[in-house]
């Protein structure tokens, strides 16, 4: 229990209750402050939600990186510690999963989700899972160090709007116990909602698609109220804000989604093509991006990137003209983006091992990845590299659901240098 934040200099704790159950109202402790003026503490504190605690030395750049386990972020969208992204995407593209798979397996202290607006479906299913699932850094229940709050779709306006705000006040809380907070906000196109209709109450001038003309400003303060700080006992903490977003229609230009691209430090940009596909988590590679480090090397990273790009291209100009109108060069750059794309950046959030990758695995996949993308690749016709490309992908996936580092991992391994060995034979 902290100290009330509106406590000005040095208090003295005269009287402390013994251990034992106490309600929220009950005073737990009394202080004294140099004066001799005395002040009784309950467990129960009173903040307004929309000013941000601001007890600490000084706010520090976020560098370090989060783990998420998820290794399309990790390696390709990196989210740092008290860094801020956002998760635009088209209704059912897997947004809410995506969160639930970070929440769960996210290497940070506490865990805020706030439910703003959305299904009460997705609320039941978190408080319904999380019990059973234990948090291997803690040993305990996941439910443990998570907090959720509930304000679906047929809450009151005004419940909705303060939502997201009483969860970056309990964030903020946590922080100054020099802890690590992720806080999850879904979805703040609804928060956005209320904004516009509260506002519609209030006979204010409207602004672009009649949401407040301060949206903007608002939005920026929120995300604004992440990242890393240090305390003045000279403790780190830090909020990191990850927020969905839910343009109609998929529309990444409407107000919200573009008030919150000027603010966030990575946009995650979920795709229908993607999800229509079931290729996920549906993040477009071509179309995401973020301002923190990754955790393998830029040169890396670029390269596997360009791959990407130039696959991609191939992949458009095929549905024109055919595989047939296509050299044989082209055809393989093809098949090593969609290589990249369907055992490193495609995971299966329901498998235990897929969904969980360690720093240490994803580093090492990643080199495996490069090293066939570097390789030089000969094949007589399409169909001799259509024939490689599936077996090494298929072996690839067999890996991603071995632990890591256990002899059934090692021998995936063994065999997929087998096979690559084989496809660049003949170029030697």
């Amino acid at each position: 229990i902290m100290v009330p934040f509106s406590f000005e200099g040095k208090w003295t704790i005269t009287e402390i209750a013994p251990a034992g159950a106490y309600t929220v109202e009950k005073v737990i402790a009394t202080l004294k402050d140099e004066k001799g003026n005395t002040r009784e503490c309950q467990i129960m504190q009173k903040w307004p939600v929309k000013v941000p605690i601001q007890c600490y030395a000084e706010r520090l750049r976020p560098e370090e990186s989060m783990a998420t386990k998820l290794r399309t972020i990790d390696t390709f969208f990196p989210v740092a510690k008290g860094g801020t992204y956002c998760i635009p995407g088209p209704f059912g593209a897997g947004k809410t999963v995506l969160q639930q798979v970070t929440s769960r397996n996210a290497e940070v202290d506490i865990v805020i989700v706030a439910a703003c607006g959305e299904r009460a479906g997705e609320v039941v299913e978190t408080l319904r899972e999380f019990p059973e699932v234990i948090d291997p850094k803690t040993g305990k229940s996941l439910m443990e160090r998570t907090l959720i709050i509930c304000n679906t779709s047929s809450m009151p306006v005004a419940a909705r709007e303060a939502s997201v705000y009483t969860g970056v006040t309990l964030a903020e809380y946590y922080r100054q116990m020099g802890l690590d907070v992720l806080l999850l906000a879904d979805s703040t196109s609804r928060w956005a909602q209320a904004l516009r209709e509260m506002s519609g109450r209030l006979e204010e001038i409207p602004g672009e698609e009649a949401f407040p003309a301060y949206l903007e400003s608002v939005i920026a303060s929120f995300y604004e109220r992440g990242g890393v700080v240090r305390l003045k006992n000279g403790e780190k903490g830090s909020v990191t804000i990850g927020g969905t977003v839910s343009p109609a229609g998929g529309n990444f230009e409407e107000p919200v989604t573009q008030a919150t691209l000027k603010v966030v430090g990575a946009f995650h940009g979920l795709s229908r093509s993607r999800s229509d596909a079931r290729r996920y988590p549906a993040i477009d590679p071509l179309e995401s991006w973020s301002k923190y480090p990754s955790v393998v090397s830029e040169e890396d990273l670029a390269s596997a990137n360009q791959v990407l790009r130039n696959g991609n291209e191939v992949g458009q100009m095929m549905k024109v003209v055919g595989e047939e109108g296509t050299s044989l060069d082209d055809f393989i750059t093809y098949l090593k983006s969609e290589y990249i794309d369907n055992t490193y950046l495609q995971q299966n959030a329901f498998d235990d091992i897929d969904s969980n990758n360690s720093i240490d695995r994803q580093r090492f996949v990643f080199s495996l990845l490069l090293e066939l993308m570097d390789s030089t690749l000969h094949f007589n016709d399409k169909a001799e590299a259509r024939t490689f490309f599936q077996r090494i992908s298929q072996q690839s996936r067999d890996m991603n659901g071995c632990v890591y580092e256990s002899e059934e991992f090692n021998q995936c391994v063994e065999q997929w240098k087998t096979l690559l060995a084989e496809g660049t034979e003949d170029a030697k």
